[in-house]
C-alpha cells in the first residue's frame, strides 16, 4: 500500500509485526532522516560528515530487522533484538568516531578489521534473512572474488584491507545507495504513508472508480487508474498490488473478468509505478546522482514510456471487455466523478507543491519531498476527508511505520553499495564490460539482447535498485561505448531490472495479485507479461530514438509520440484479437506488423518515413474493413428485428 519502501519489502510484510523495540527504532530511523535534511546539527555548531548519520541509519535499520525476525514472545526473538542491539551499538561507534576512525584506517588495527567483520557478517546475514538470499549471495561471490584476485586475473587485495574499505569507505556500505535512502527514500515513503492516513488512498481509488467505473471494463480501467495514481508516489509493485488489488480484483471478478486475468491486470498496472513520475523508485534517484543530472530530467524522459506502458494495458483491456461483453459497474454503484474530485480536491495541493518543485524550481529530491510533506501535513490539517484529518498521533505512527517498513530498504541498499564497492576495487566493472563488448562482437543490439535478459535474470532474486546499480555499474559503459547515450543506457537497464515483478518464475507482483484473486500463479504470471508486452520492445525504441524521451525537435517528438500510442493501440488489438470485431489469425499478424512499423520512431530518415507510412495506410485500412464488416455482420439481425416488430 502507499507508504512502503519503493523496493520488494514483500518478505518484510509478512514478518512478524513489529514490536515495541521495532517501533522505537522505527521512529528514530525516521528523525534521523529529517533532522539530517533540515541540518538540526548545524544549530547546535556541529560538523558531521555524510557517513556519521549513514552509519547510524544502517544500525538502526539491522537492529529494526533483527527484533522481527522471529514471533513475539520466543526466546529466538528476545535473542535477535539483542544481537540487533549489539549491531546498532557497534555502528553508534563508528557514527560517534568516525572522523579518527577514517584516519587510523590506513594501519589497519585487528580490532577495527574485527568490528568491520562482525557488522558486514551481521548485516549480510540479516539481508539473506528479510531481502532474499540472492542479493546475499551475489554480494558473497564478489568479495570471494576479490579475495582471491590474483588467481582469477584481478588485483590483489589483502583481507583485512577489503573489510575496513567495505565498513568505512564512501564507496562502500556508506555509500550513495544508501545515502540516497536515508535522504530521498525515506522522506517520500513518509509522504505516502501520511497520505495513506488522512485518506488519499482511498480518494485515489475512489477517483479511478468514478472516472472509470460506468465504462465497458470500468472495473478493470479503474484497477490502472488507481496504479497509476498510486504510481506517482510509491515505486513498489507489491504495495501498490496491496494497496489497490483489495479493492479492484474482487471488483473485476464480479463483473466478469477470469480471476487470472484480473490478478494479472492489477499486477501490470501496480509494476508500472516504477515507471511513473513523479515518484519512480529509489533506483531512479541513484540513477540521477550517477549521471549527475537533475532528478527532473529523468523524470520528464520517463513520462511517455510509462504512459505508453499504461496505454497499452487499457487498450487491451477495453477489447478484452468487448470481447467477451463485460459491460461497466452499475450506476447506483459509482460516483458521481464531479462529487469525488471535489471531496478530496485538497489532496491536489502538495502534488502541485511537488510538481513546482521539480519542474519549475528544479528543486533537489529530498527538498521537493519536504515542501510536499509540509503542505500536505498544512491542507489535511484544514479539511479532513472522509473524518480522516491529520493529527499528532497520525504523525508519529506514519513515521513509525515508515522507519519500520524502510528497514529492509536500508539493508538492500547497504548491500548495493558493497557491490558498487568490490566492482569499483576490484575492477570486476572493466573486465565484465569488455566480456559482454566481446560476446555482442561490438553489435550494439545484441548487446542490449543480452542486457535485457541478464537484468530480468538478476531481477528474479534481487530487488530493482540492487539490480540496477549492478549492471548500470558494469553494463552501462559498455553500452555506452558502443554508442548509446548515458541517459537511456541506464533507463533500459532500470526498465529490464523492473520487468521481473512480472515474468516468471519469480514474479512478485503476479504472485500477490494471484493471492489476492484466488488464481494460479502461473496462468496470472504469463497473462502479466502478455499485458506487459510494451515494455519488453519500448526501451530497444527509445535506444534508436531518443524523441521518446522528448529529447529532440517539438515535430520530431510530435510524430514518435503520435506513432508510437497509435502502434501500441494496434498491436494491443492483435494481442487481444479484437478490434471493431473479432479478428482471424491472419489480421492479427497483419494488426501487429502495421503497429510495429508505425512505433519505429519517424526521424530524419526516408527509410523510417516510409515504414511509418506502410504502417498507418495498412492499419487504416484494416480499421475500415474491420468496421464495415462488423455493419454488415449487424445489418440482417437489425432488419429482422423491424419486421419482428412489424
Amino acid at each position: 500500500m502507499i507508504g512502503k519502501p519503493v523496493e520488494d519489502q514483500d518478505r518484510m510484510a509478512a514478518s512478524p509485526p513489529a514490536g515495541p523495540a521495532a517501533r522505537i527504532l522505527g521512529l528514530a530511523l525516521v528523525l534521523l532522516s529529517l533532522a539530517w535534511l533540515t541540518e538540526l546539527h548545524r544549530f547546535a555548531d556541529l560538523v558531521l560528515f555524510t557517513e556519521q548519520p549513514l552509519a547510524l541509519a544502517a544500525g538502526l535499520s539491522m537492529a529494526i530487522a533483527a527484533s522481527m525476525l522471529f514471533v513475539p514472545g520466543s526466546y529466538r526473538r528476545t535473542a535477535g533484538t539483542l544481537a540487533g542491539f549489539v549491531l546498532l551499538g557497534l555502528m553508534a561507534f563508528v557514527a560517534w568516531d568516525y572522523p579518527q576512525l577514517s584516519i587510523i584506517a590506513s594501519m589497519r588495527p585487528a580490532w577495527l578489521v574485527a568490528l568491520s567483520v562482525v557488522v558486514l557478517v551481521g548485516m549480510l546475514a540479516l539481508t539473506g534473512r528479510v531481502v532474499g538470499l540472492t542479493i546475499m549471495i551475489v554480494v558473497c561471490l564478489f568479495i570471494g572474488a576479490a579475495l582471491i584476485g590474483p588467481w582469477i586475473g584481478l588485483p590483489t587485495i589483502a583481507p583485512d584491507r577489503l573489510a575496513i574499505y567495505l565498513l568505512l569507505d564512501p564507496n562502500g556500505l556508506l555509500g550513495l545507495p544508501l545515502r540516497v535512502a536515508l535522504e530521498i527514500v525515506i522522506p517520500f515513503v513518509f509522504f505516502g504513508e501520511l497520505l495513506r492516513r488522512t485518506g488519499g488512498g482511498e480518494y485515489m481509488t475512489g477517483l479511478a472508480l468514478s472516472g472509470f467505473g460506468r465504462y465497458r471494463g470500468g472495473s478493470a480501467k479503474a484497477a490502472v487508474g488507481a496504479s497509476a495514481l498510486f504510481g506517482t508516489i510509491s515505486g513498489n509493485a507489491v504495495s501498490n498490488v496491496a494497496g489497490t488489488g483489495v479493492v479492484t480484483i474482487p471488483l473485476m471478478k464480479r463483473t466478469g473478468l477470469k480471476p487470472e486475468t484480473a490478478g494479472a491486470i492489477e499486477a501490470t498496472a501496480s509494476t508500472g509505478g516504477q515507471l511513473m513520475p513523479p515518484v519512480m523508485g529509489s533506483a531512479a534517484f541513484i540513477m540521477a546522482d550517477m549521471l549527475r543530472v537533475p532528478y527532473a530530467e529523468i523524470m520528464v524522459a520517463a513520462l511517455i514510456p510509462a504512459l505508453l506502458y499504461y496505454a497499452a494495458i487499457f487498450v487491451q483491456i477495453d477489447r478484452i471487455a468487448a470481447r467477451s461483453g463485460i459491460m461497466g459497474l452499475p450506476a447506483a454503484d459509482v460516483r458521481r466523478f464531479r462529487a469525488v474530485f471535489l471531496s478530496g480536491a485538497h489532496f491536489l495541493v502538495p502534488f502541485a507543491a511537488l510538481f513546482l518543485a521539480f519542474l519549475a524550481f528544479q528543486t533537489r529530491p529530498q527538498i521537493a519531498a519536504l515542501m510536499a510533506i509540509g503542505v500536505l501535513v498544512m491542507v489535511t490539517a484544514l479539511r479532513a476527508y472522509a473524518g480522516q484529518r491529520i493529527s499528532v498521533r497520525a504523525l508519529i505512527e506514519a513515521a513509525i511505520e515508515t522507519g519500520v517498513q524502510s528497514a529492509p530498504l536500508i539493508l538492500i541498499t547497504a548491500a548495493a553499495g558493497l557491490l558498487m564497492g568490490l566492482i569499483s576495487l576490484t575492477g570486476l566493472g572493466f573486465s565484465l564490460a569488455a566480456d559482454a563488448m566481446s560476446v555482442s562482437g561490438g553489435n550494439r543490439f545484441f548487446l542490449l539482447a543480452i542486457t535485457a535478459v541478464i537484468a530480468i535474470v538478476f531481477g528474479m532474486g534481487m530487488p530493482t535498485v540492487a539490480v540496477y546499480i549492478m549492471l548500470a555499474t558494469v553494463l552501462a559503459p559498455a553500452l555506452v561505448d558502443a554508442g548509446v547515450a548515458e541517459l537511456p543506457a541506464h533507463l533500459f537497464i532500470l526498465y529490464f531490472g523492473m520487468l521481473s515483478m512480472v515474468t516468471p518464475p519469480v514474479a512478485l507482483a503476479s504472485i500477490t495479485a494471484a493471492k489476492i484473486a484466488g488464481a494460479d500463479m502461473w496462468r496470472t504470471s504469463w497473462a502479466a507479461v502478455k499485458l506487459a508486452w510494451v515494455a519488453y520492445i519500448v526501451p530497444f525504441l527509445f535506444i534508436y530514438s531518443p524523441a521518446l524521451l522528448l529529447r529532440g525537435n517539438w515535430l520530431e517528438v510530435l510524430l514518435a509520440v503520435v506513432t508510437a500510442f497509435v502502434g501500441t493501440a494496434a498491436v494491443s488489438m492483435a494481442i487481444i484479437g479484437y478490434a471493431a470485431r473479432p479478428i482471424g489469425i491472419f489480421e492479427r499478424v497483419l494488426f501487429a506488423l502495421f503497429g510495429i512499423m508505425l512505433m519505429i520512431p519517424p526521424g530524419t530518415d526516408i527509410v523510417t518515413i516510409i515504414v511509418n507510412l506502410i504502417g498507418g495506410g495498412g492499419l487504416l485500412v484494416l480499421l475500415l474493413a474491420s468496421r464495415a464488416q462488423r455493419g454488415a455482420a449487424s445489418a440482417p439481425s437489425t432488419s429482422l428485428n423491424k419486421e419482428e416488430i412489424a
